[in-house]
């Protein structure tokens, strides 16, 4: 059984702990969903002040 196949097998299977059996459904909960704040991923790093603690 190719790689692949058995990522989406073990994919499906944890959804399915959740519920989660077909495509419609998976799409229907991805929907309901709150938005996620990623902001802290992806935001630009600021540099910290001159101050260091000694």
């Amino acid at each position: 059984m190719p790689k692949e196949e058995v990522q989406r097998e073990k994919i499906w299977k944890a959804l399915e702990k959740y519920g989660i059996r077909t495509e419609a459904e998976l799409n229907e909960a991805i929907k309901k969903m709150k938005p996620l704040n990623i902001s802290c991923m992806v935001s630009p790093i600021t540099e910290r002040s001159e101050r260091v603690a000694q």
